[in-house]
């Protein structure tokens, strides 16, 4: 058995003091060594001179249990343990132990005697081997229940630790397995996998991971499934021309791997085929078309065709006869092919008349256009073999009266007026004496749903007509902007006078306006309700996409009841939190006539 000498040995120091000083020296710890090996434990020393054997005592420890000793006998309590004698001559008290296993690992001490000098050592033995990692049992089917081994040899000590991955997540483990020992006293442990895969987990990466005492970092032996699933074949339905060329089709489908062999053989002899590349499916397998053409089939003659496919995924190939009886044009044959040319020929002019002379209407289109969709546009088209005094004709069903239907070749400004409409009609030639009539209404986006119809007439006949209903604008609440009260320059005692609170951009409708004075002294304001005395005039706001109105106070300032007083526009809105108002301050009168236009902004 080969002698396995621990590393790291230093050289025999030599001797550097006074004669007779005692070196010694073992190797670094630890010292590594495999189940079964022979080790050589190195221990050295020096005397500074010729060692006298007389004077010298060796000691060899395993913790406190003795090992070897030499002096005046050799003494050994490990079996097969021994010095050399002509080692210890020359300084080298190293330890042979042959065949070491677990009971040898520990702490060792070299004690060295040479009288009158005492010296000890001590080195560490570690008796370990690393795991070998293999995989097996990696081709599986798919839809089955299926085994993976991840095998582990050759290790010390027995315990070890195993862990499956998946695309770096674990899918199995971590566990211990149980090691068995072999003859050479090393361990060796199997773990397994379970699953049923499908075809997408041959994409996945797989990995068996191993963790042991001897490594610093753990073994990971990556792996990839071989998914075999078997192919399905359909023999499908022959292409037939007018020619009589027959093209034979198969369709094999649902297999993995990609690579596949597909055969065509008639009544037993191989064929060149036509192929298409593979495609893969959804669900991770491939289908695969193949083809054979026969040119020129012999009459009456009957033939057995198949389609052949081998496949690793199957045992023996897979295959699927035809039998092909190759068909005779007779007369009869050429007079139906003619009736039915004949037919397609029919339906075609009947189809070329129908489209000249057939005349359709559209459904109505909207568009809205200008700015917030404030004009609304729309669209009605009529198609085939028109006249010029054909026309389309809009009508609003709410108004219960016809919008008109515009003058052919018109095409002037599409933005009508506001509570306007505006219509635009035009002609467009597509050939075989068909036309495009064009008409397009344009009105102001109403605030309510409205509804229209467009009307094809021929003539003076009312022929086809069509209908669409346009929801109202919905617009964004808006609050309500108020303007200084304005008023004339100069209060003049007898003279009427008119207030007027400008309200503006506000939506919805609805609004509350009130008038409020509080006299000279007075601590508060007061509704005006004496219609004798003041006049209210608020009309109904106006506009469309919001709402502007202007309230007007009348009234005669009299004295002394209106020097000093203050009247107030109190407005209420719903996107108010609280009411708004505007004042005129303190009136002051003066007794001068009163100047046209002359007016007052507070």
């Amino acid at each position: 058995m080969p002698l396995a000498v621990a590393p790291g040995l230093l050289l025999l120091l030599l001797a550097s003091g006074t004669r007779g000083a005692l070196v010694v020296s073992v190797p670094t710890s630890p010292v590594r060594a495999q189940p079964g090996s022979d080790l050589l434990l190195g221990c050295h020393f020096s005397v500074g001179g010729a060692v006298d054997m007389d004077a010298l005592v060796v000691q060899w420890k395993l913790g406190g249990r003795p090992v070897a000793e030499f002096g005046e006998v050799q003494s050994y309590f490990r079996t097969g343990a021994s010095l050399s004698l002509e080692g210890l001559r020359v300084g080298n008290a190293s330890l042979l132990l042959p065949r070491v296993g677990g009971t040898d690992a520990g702490l060792y001490t070299c004690s060295i005697i040479h009288s009158p000098s005492r010296e000890s050592r001590q080195v560490e033995l570690r008796v370990e081997a690393p795991p070998r990692v293999s995989v097996s049992g990696t081709v599986v089917r798919a839809g089955e229940h299926s085994t993976v081994t991840c095998s582990v040899n050759s290790f010390y000590p027995e315990s070890v630790n195993v862990t499956w991955l998946r695309d770096k997540q674990v899918v199995g483990g971590p566990e211990t397995p149980l090691a068995q020992p072999g003859p050479d006293g090393l361990y060796s442990a199997t773990s397994l996998l379970q699953l049923v895969p499908s075809i997408s987990h041959a994409d996945a990466n797989y990995s068996c991971r191993v963790q042991h005492i001897t490594l610093g970092a753990p073994i990971q032996e990556p792996f990839r499934l071989s998914v075999l699933s078997q192919p399905r074949l359909t023999l499908l339905q022959p292409l037939v021309t007018l020619e009589g060329q027959v093209t034979l089709q198969c369709l094999v489908s649902g297999y993995h791997p990609p690579d596949i062999t597909v055969q065509w053989l008639r009544d037993g002899d191989p064929l060149v085929t036509m192929e298409s590349s593979p495609t893969k499916e959804t669900d991770g397998s491939f289908a695969f078309r193949s083809s054979y053409i026969l040119n020129h089939p012999e009459s009456n003659a009957q033939a057995n065709f198949a389609c052949r496919v081998q496949h690793s995924a199957l045992s023996t190939p897979l295959e699927s006869t035809a039998t092909w009886t190759v068909p005779t044009c007779t007369k009869t044959c050429l007079r139906v092919i003619g009736l039915i040319l004949l037919v397609l020929l029919l339906l075609l002019a009947t189809w070329i008349v129908y489209q000249c002379c057939n005349i359709s209407i559209s459904q109505i289109h909207v568009r809205e256009c200008f700015p917030e969709g404030s004009v609304t546009m729309l669209l009605c088209e009529a198609e085939g073999r028109l006249r010029d005094t054909d026309s389309l004709t809009w009508r609003s069903l709410r108004l219960g009266k016809e919008l008109g239907s515009g003058q052919p070749g018109e095409l002037s400004a599409l933005m009508p007026k506001p509570e306007q409409h505006h219509v635009v009609t035009w002609r467009h030639r597509l050939g075989l004496g068909r036309q495009r009539l064009t008409s397009v209404l344009t009105i102001q986006s109403p605030r309510d749903k409205e509804s229209f119809s467009c009307t094809f007439r021929l003539g003076a006949r009312d022929m086809q007509q069509t209908q669409i209903t346009i929801p109202g604008v919905a617009a964004v609440p808006q609050a309500p902007v108020l303007g200084e009260i304005s008023r004339l320059q100069v209060l003049a005692p007898g003279e009427p006078v008119t207030l007027s609170c400008q309200i503006s951009r506000f939506y919805p409708k609805e609004l509350s306006v009130t008038w409020h004075r509080r006299g000279r002294g007075e601590p508060a304001f007061r509704s005006l309700d004496n219609l004798h005395t003041h006049k209210i005039d608020t009309p109904d706001p106006i506009d469309r996409k919001s709402y502007s109105v202007t309230s007007q106070l009348r009234f005669t300032p009299m004295v002394p009841e209106d020097e000093g007083a203050e009247y107030r526009c109190y407005v209420e809105h719903e996107t108010l939190k609280t009411a708004e108002e505007k004042s005129t301050g303190p009136l002051e009168l003066r007794g001068c006539p009163l100047l046209d236009g002359d007016m007052a902004i507070f």
